[in-house]
């Protein structure tokens, strides 16, 4: 890459450009079986059998509102590292967290603590490690867990013609994010995310591709597409989501949603609709992979232009 403006640079652009094959000649070496670029990073630390680990930092105000409740910090940012094990077929295991405060109030802390014990309890993970200093708030939780090597769910084995389906409802923690913000209406999609923990691991076996959906459905899902050297057709109609029947396209690709896109060969339809009756979550089919590298957008039959950038950190 030639990078001519820096501030045009967005977090994928400089993570490929200055991490993504920081060492990459030993990956093999090490065993490393997936590395800088997909939801986690997969180890082999056995025959068959993978460590699956994930990192993620929220700083205050730009990841989450300094004034929320303070269990509700510690359980949307341990619940956000958590959603990217789960889109790799991982069954979560432990978190280590690292966190620094402005000022040590026991009352705050003794909130934070009991989020972190309900995201603990929910998931049956404990804390094993971490740190803490003086400073701004912010809050960096690293995830682990393990699965087989076989199970393994990346985003780069998209296959032609595979089925795109997405968990339950986009748009919905965008619109509790703007509940929060005016003070009104239901705020825990946003506050506390519903995380997948039964679909996921049903997946296994029956997903050929997923990522979690915290940038924006279309932006995720570009990164399959992108990964896999793949195209795909999106039915906008199918879609389920919160607002009206009006909808402004790119309410869909707000991010914070930590549903699952995942693809899947047409012979799956009938599972994967009776997983969704077995955990009670709705799973929507929403298009199709096709053999080319552009995404396409149909309202009914018509064509649109939609746009693919979601969320940006920088």
């Amino acid at each position: 890459m030639l990078i001519k403006d820096e501030k045009s640079l967005n977090e994928k652009q400089l993570i490929r450009e200055f991490f993504s094959d920081v060492g990459s000649a030993y990956l093999a070496d090490q065993d490393i079986i997936l590395g800088v670029g997909d939801d986690a990073a997969v180890i082999k630390n056995s025959k068959n059998q993978c460590s699956v680990l994930s990192i993620d930092t929220a700083l205050s105000d730009i990841h989450f509102f300094s004034d929320m409740d303070p269990s509700d910090i510690a359980y949307r940012s341990v619940s956000i590292s958590l959603s990217d094990l789960l889109a790799c077929g991982a069954k979560p295991s432990w978190f280590i967290l690292s966190i620094t405060l402005e000022e040590t109030s026991i009352d705050w802390l003794s909130k934070f603590k009991s989020g972190l014990e309900d995201i603990s309890s929910e998931f049956c993970i404990p804390l094993i490690g971490g740190d803490i200093t003086k400073g701004p708030l912010s809050i960096t939780v690293q995830v682990g867990g393990y699965t087989s090597e076989s199970d393994i769910i990346k985003r780069s084995t998209a296959n032609d013609e595979d089925l795109i389906f997405v968990t339950g409802s986009i748009g919905k923690s965008f619109q509790s994010l703007l509940n929060y913000k005016e003070g009104k209406g239901e705020n825990s999609s946003y506050t506390r995310p519903s995380l997948r923990k039964g679909v996921a691991p049903k997946l296994n076996g029956i997903a050929s591709s997923a990522i979690d959906i915290s940038d924006g459905l279309f932006q995720d899902l570009n990164e399959i597409c992108k990964l896999s050297k793949k195209g795909a057709e999106v039915y906008l109609e199918k879609i389920p989501h919160p607002f009206g029947d009006d909808l402004d396209f790119s309410l869909l690709n707000k991010g914070d949603d930590y549903e699952i896109c995942f693809t899947a060969p047409k012979n799956f339809r009938e599972k994967i609709s009776q997983i969704s009756q077995e955990e009670n979550v709705r799973i929507s089919e929403i298009g199709k992979i096709t053999n080319s590298n552009e995404i396409r957008f149909f309202n009914g039959k018509k064509e649109v232009l939609v746009g693919l950038d979601g969320y940006q950190h920088f």
